[in-house]
């Protein structure tokens, strides 16, 4: 199908331009509206953001293949999502299953952090095994040999209840010897964590990745006893180690993302981490929401639309997915920005109202109509 999209407000990430003017869809490709052409639709984004589709840098999409995933196409094309990466859902003994089952069978694509563990996160009954000792180096250097296309890299988990004090910079080293070996980023959940954030932060390349880095649960978090942003991590955001709002259900605090951001500790991307536990129910709700969010804690838009677009597509390799050039991926969503209370909350009882959020109007994947909300078009 072949569409003409006008009127709208056209934020291309690639450019970071933000222009009036129309796009054409045709033949799953972006293209210059032909005004000799007849389009099998003509859709009027007039008050609309129309812009690449949204990156979820960090979902749980293994349905039924663990306790925590949702429905990858339900969760993704209502919420502007064409390209999700899962958040270590599964690690190598699984990965293969995940591959052929779910991802084969969904529409909308995803790529994958491999968790080190190779049970993956199959419960939340019991953790997965971080002793080095079980960490399947060489499944995992194969699976990445096998899969450069989807395996974009390796997860760890540094919380209490998790992994003990006493291994935990054992198997963070471990983990990025290997990711190294392999050659691809660590990401690093740090909700609860065993150790300081800034010393974790320092153990870390240019190019790891840090997620919930908002978290208020446990002894450390990204603050001081003073509510200042810890120096180590600004340091380590200077020398390239990129932050992930990553919201989640438990792994997010109002409170500690808005005094992080006030003093400049704003994040390099911002994902759901959507899981069964809170997909659109609060306090994580919905990617699109959870950008809102930001918006009204003083980031721009352009800024908050990068941080789900450009920052994520560099970090899987994929740049083309973020931008709105001529013979791009026709992956597009259309966005309307909404003057309107919105409240939020979160897992330790703080409270906030938005006064914007952004309502995903209409979704294409290749071109193809995927999602489109019923009073617009």
């Amino acid at each position: 199908m072949d569409f003409l999209i006008k009127n709208g407000l056209v934020y291309d990430p690639a450019q970071a331009c933000l222009e009036c003017r129309d796009v054409a869809l045709e033949d799953g490709k972006i293209a210059r509206p032909d005004p000799q052409r007849s389009y099998r639709q003509v859709v009027d984004a007039a008050n609309c953001i129309v812009t690449t589709g949204l990156i979820d840098y960090h979902v749980h999409y293994f349905y039924r293949g663990t306790e925590n995933g949702v429905n990858p196409d339900a969760s993704s094309f209502c919420c502007g999502v064409t390209t999700a990466v899962d958040g270590g859902s599964c690690g190598a003994g699984s990965y293969e299953l995940y591959r052929r089952t779910v991802m084969a069978s969904s529409d909308v694509r995803i790529l994958n952090c491999l968790l080190v563990a190779s049970g993956g996160q199959a419960t939340d009954r019991y953790p997965e095994n971080l002793d080095p000792a079980f960490f399947d180096e060489a499944k995992i250097c194969r699976l990445f040999q096998q899969y450069p296309d989807n395996l974009v890299g390796l997860k760890i988990r540094m919380s209490n209840g998790i992994v003990a004090r006493g291994q935990a910079e054992t198997s963070l080293r471990r983990a990025v010897e290997i990711a190294e070996k392999v050659g691809t980023r660590l990401v690093v959940h740090v909700t609860s964590p065993v150790i300081p954030l800034d010393q974790l932060a320092a153990m870390l390349r240019p190019g790891d990745v840090i997620c919930h880095i908002y978290q208020n649960r446990g002894e450390h978090t990204c603050l001081d006893a003073q509510g200042r942003v810890l120096p180590g991590l600004l340091e380590a955001q200077k020398r390239g180690v990129l932050f992930d709002a990553s919201n989640g259900r438990s792994n997010y605090d109002l409170e500690t993302c808005r005094k992080a951001v006030e003093q400049g500790f704003v994040p390099d991307i911002i994902s759901s981490d959507v899981n069964a536990s809170s997909c659109f129910l609060q306090p994580l709700h919905s990617l699109p929401r959870i950008l809102s969010k930001f918006l009204d804690f003083g980031m721009g838009l352009p800024q908050v639309l990068d941080a789900a677009t450009a920052a994520p597509a560099r970090l899987i390799g994929r740049l083309s997915l973020a931008s709105m050039a001529e013979g791009t991926e026709a992956d597009v969503c259309i966005l309307r920005l909404k003057e309107k209370k919105v409240p939020y909350e979160d897992i330790n009882g703080n409270r906030f109202e938005g006064s914007r959020v952004l309502v995903p109007m209409m979704t294409f994947k290749g071109g193809e109509c995927k999602f489109c909300q019923a009073d617009f078009c």
